[in-house]
């Protein structure tokens, strides 16, 4: 790269790689460790005073050491550096650093769980075995000299993420090590392996082969794990003891959910096994450790217990709106609540899920509520009068059959019944000849207009049985909640960690 004295921007070089650089650059790149300007180009437009320059998060803290390089290239003395701005004035330019943002779709990129969850393992096992100290969310990654350093360990995990993606999962997983550390600080302290298996791997397989010959009761749930025990890892004190007790204890005689989580129960009393269920941790929030599902005071939450039939909210307008999905019952005006929505892609058919979200949580997600066991709760509390089934197959596919008078499914006649039970609900008037018009003209669409008008009319579907039931009965819209955060005697005991 030649050497030119620069004193406007029309002057400077429009691309800077490695390629481009001869070897004396690269020593004084090396000297200077200003990788940064190598790493991922740099550009400057044309015409303008103030260059604005995306760096790898990672090399912050070498932005001065750029300065003596860049006046020996643009063999200008007069160069300036202010840290506080992120800026280098060299001549008339001011050159601007910032952060290197990912070029993303939708909503950005999402950090896939397992590598959140191995995260944390990474973290809890240098703290537990490595006598790793981190007194702040920094130290993490700075954590960076000697074979065993944590910065490389993560990065391991997170392969193929920048550094700026890991530093996301810092305050979290300082947050998680330093509340789990106030109970549990010992080195007999693990992540549970078994035969080289998580314990979720564990209970999805080693249990299910020698306990549900027997049909695990009630409702088969530990055939799908997550539909009973949300803990993401699992930590146990002594593994090999605690293996034997679980030979011991899991047989082909345990019949039922119940003994199960009883046995949970007890290792979690005697502190030998602790199931963690991980949340991300809102910047400047402390995280805090609650167990749940190990007494029967932890199997309610205090302040859902307390939600009256004044404190829930049905956001239902979406039924008769637009093309939108999705329907809400806000509790305590959005503390809680449960977003009922289309399951899958709205550009094929699907039945409708129930998914809990929590506002102290930053992801918001409290879970989704387990289908089986929601639809027993309805029949529970609605006997006869629930007719409502969670199947899109059982609803109209075109605005003929929409329309027919008749039907083996439904008649135009039902759909007016439910409206009127709903109508109350929506903050927006509409007549039903309106709302039947609009479910027509989707049917008419065609493609994914077909799937949005199946879906508002099982939400309406949904809505009429159960408003018609339970309008004025707040513990079947807070069973839901406890449905979807899996708390009560159904579930496996855990400790959430948020």
């Amino acid at each position: 790269m030649a050497r030119k004295r620069a004193r406007n921007a029309k002057q400077v070089s429009a691309y800077i790689d490695r390629k481009q650089l001869s070897n004396a650059d690269r020593n004084l790149l090396k000297k200077f460790k200003a990788a940064l300007i190598v790493s991922d180009g740099m550009s400057i437009e044309p015409k303008v005073e103030v260059a604005e320059i995306a760096y790898d998060k990672k090399y912050k803290n070498q932005i001065p050491n750029l300065a003596d390089y860049l006046a020996n290239v643009f063999l200008d003395d007069d160069v300036v550096v202010d840290t506080k701005k992120s800026t280098i004035r060299v001549s008339k330019i001011n050159l601007k650093f910032s952060p290197k943002k990912e070029v993303t779709s939708g909503s950005g990129i999402v950090i896939n769980t397992q590598v959140q969850e191995e995260g944390t393992t990474v973290i809890l096992n240098q703290v537990l075995h490595h006598n790793k100290k981190f007194n702040k969310p920094e130290d993490i990654m700075n954590d960076n000299k000697g074979s065993n350093n944590t910065a490389d360990k993560l990065r391991d995990v997170f392969k193929g993420y920048d550094d700026d993606k890991i530093e996301e999962w810092t305050h979290s997983y300082y947050e998680q090590q330093k509340e789990f550390l106030k109970k549990f600080d010992s080195p007999n302290w693990d992540i549970f392996r078994y035969d080289n298996q998580s314990f979720v791997k564990f209970f999805e397989t080693h249990i299910r082969n020698r306990v549900l010959a027997r049909e695990m009761k009630p409702l088969d749930l530990v055939k799908k794990y997550t539909e009973w025990n949300p803990a993401d890892i699992w930590a146990v004190y002594k593994m090999n003891d605690v293996k034997k007790l679980i030979d011991k204890n899991i047989t082909p005689k345990t019949s039922n959910v119940i003994e199960l989580n009883n046995l949970l129960i007890n290792l979690f009393d005697d502190k030998k096994l602790i199931g963690l269920s991980l949340k991300k941790i809102a910047p400047r929030q402390e995280a805090r450790l609650k167990f749940v599902n190990i007494t029967p005071a932890n199997m309610k939450m205090a302040e859902i217990e307390k939600y009256k039939s004044k404190d829930i909210e049905f956001v239902v307008d979406n039924i008769f709106e637009g093309d939108a999905i999705a329907t809400t019952v806000k509790f305590d005006n959005g503390t809680f609540k449960i977003d009922i929505g289309h399951a899958g892609s709205r550009s094929q058919a699907g039945n409708l899920n129930f998914n809990t979200f929590i506002r102290a949580t930053p992801g918001a997600r409290g879970g989704l509520a387990p289908l089986v066991m929601l639809m027993k709760l309805l029949k529970d509390k609605g006997g006869s009068g629930i007719t409502f089934k969670n199947d899109h197959n059982k609803y109209p596919v075109s605005s003929e059959e929409f329309n027919k008078r008749t039907s083996s499914k439904y008649t135009t006649k039902d759909f007016e019944k439910y409206y009127k039970v709903v109508k109350p609900y929506f903050k927006k008037t509409q007549k039903y000849n309106q709302f039947e018009e609009h479910i027509t003209n989707l049917y008419n669409e065609g493609g994914k207009g077909i799937y949005i008008a199946q879906t508002k009319l099982m939400m309406l579907h949904f809505f009429h049985d159960t408003l018609k039931n339970n309008s004025k009965n707040p513990e079947f819209w807070t069973d839901i909640l406890y449905l979807g955060m899996k708390v009560g005697k159904d579930f496996a005991p855990h400790a959430k960690i948020s």
